[in-house]
């Protein structure tokens, strides 16, 4: 894909972002909607609604054969938590770049490794502490990636911010009863855990993340290592096909192992290094572009802050346009009455039913725990209310859609598949209780 073409998809999908915002803003004004309802909670909801029903109530959106109606309603309901999201996508994008501009990539590796025990046990209690929302983790997560921190720490983190926080916890203590927050913590870590521990030994089999991630920004590595790649970028360009190790010199085995950490090289079947070629522009090799170290004044490394996060708003605002979108069909087409009654009632009281349903509706952090109120209201049952609470804010169809573009298929899967039997397994685990 030429770069002309990248960058007009990334200036289609900024405008889109743009027009749905509009969309949101003239809606709630010319209905005379809750501003706080949407900018809050992302709904569309009359005035004056409190208490619990402030978090789940929205207008009406009668289901029709009207085609056109129907896409109407969801592209104003995209619109309305897109305004809600927006903030936190952006706080998310200068947290990564301030991670990828501020955070030195070789200490952090050397501190960190592949990421053992103890590094994801520290991301998970990290991410259980902060109170971030899925909407605002991708970002965040691109940016720990290209910092240096390991992948499976960086999962850990990833399962646990949107599924707990230090809020949540106390809220579903609260309205819910300390037993079930108890489960729900206790739940996140051994998920976040499992997860983090699994990817992490992927990451040590095979260096470089390139079959895992999709997302390239270049790390920032000290003024030596640079000088070391660019020496080595001359001589690759005019020998593509790579340089043996001896060739390079057996002093350089140590900064070679990094560069290729760094996905700067790689080693190919016939033991020669060679430069990595990217197919796409804006992701293009370290070596052909001198990685940045960001030793400037603190004014430069701010004027670079600015850039990384540009950068990665444009290239992934795609996936968060389809995550609205997705979250707009839902809430037309499955709305929260609905799935209050459906996983409601002793009949269908299951953990899966209600693992299953935590992904089809979107709910944002903070939201599960009224929603689980009505859904206790209905009959469903402690397990089945601890399912619905973890995979809620951390499992849902938007949420993937937007970590499909970070991740690649095999580690997607990973991450939705031991997720949802750890919210399954959980909540069975917790009626025994």
């Amino acid at each position: 894909m030429s770069a002309a073409k990248s960058g007009k998809k990334e200036l289609f999908w900024f405008l889109a972002i743009v027009v749905l915002y509009i969309i949101a803003i003239w809606y709630v004004a010319s209905h005379d909607l809750s501003w706080s309802a949407m900018f809050k909670a992302g709904l569309l909801q009359e005035k004056g609604v409190t208490g619990f029903e402030a978090r789940v109530k929205e207008i009406e959106t009668p289901l029709s054969w009207n085609i056109p109606l129907v896409i109407w309603y969801i592209i104003i309901k995209a619109a309305a938590l897109l305004v809600e999201l927006l903030p936190y996508w952006i706080i998310g994008m200068f947290i990564a770049g301030a991670l990828v501009v501020f955070v030195s990539w070789e200490k952090v590796k050397q501190k960190m490794g592949y990421g053992g025990f103890g590094s994801n046990l520290l991301a998970t209690t990290t991410g259980a502490i902060i109170p971030i929302c899925s909407c605002g983790i991708v970002p965040v997560l691109a940016g720990m990636v290209q910092s240096g921190v390991p992948l499976g720490p960086t999962i850990a983190f990833l399962v646990a911010a949107p599924m707990l926080n230090v809020p949540t916890v106390f809220m579903t203590a609260g309205l819910l009863g300390w037993k079930l927050a108890i489960a729900r913590i206790v739940s996140v870590f051994a998920i976040a855990m499992a997860i983090g521990l699994i990817v992490s030994y992927w990451q040590k089999k095979k260096k470089g993340l390139r079959h895992l991630v999709k997302i390239y920004v270049q790390p920032n590595l000290s003024r030596e290592i640079q000088q070391f790649a660019y020496s080595l970028s001359l001589k690759l360009i005019n020998k593509p096909e790579g340089l043996t190790l001896e060739e390079i010199g057996m002093e350089n085995k140590d900064k070679i192992e990094e560069l290729e950490e760094a996905e700067i090289i790689e080693k190919t079947k016939d033991g020669k290094w060679r430069l990595i070629i990217r197919d796409k522009s804006q992701y293009k090799s370290g070596c052909m572009i001198l990685p940045q170290g960001y030793e400037g004044s603190f004014k430069e490394k701010m004027i670079q802050l600015w850039k990384v996060s540009w950068k990665l708003f444009f290239s992934l605002n795609y996936y968060l346009v389809l995550a609205v979108l997705i979250a707009g069909a839902i809430r037309v087409l499955i709305p929260t009455s609905v799935i209050v009654n459906f996983v409601g009632g002793k009949g269908l009281n299951s953990v899966l039913v209600s693992s299953v349903v935590a992904m089809l509706a979107y709910v944002c952090t903070y939201v599960e725990v009224p929603t689980a109120m009505a859904l206790i209201a209905k009959g469903m049952g402690p397990g089945a209310t601890l399912s619905y609470l973890l995979g809620g804010p951390g499992l849902s169809l938007p949420s993937i859609a937007m970590l499909s573009g970070v991740f690649k298929p095999k580690l997607l899967l990973l991450y939705v598949g031991l997720s949802f039997v750890g919210c399954v397994l959980a909540g069975y685990i917790f009626n025994l209780f």
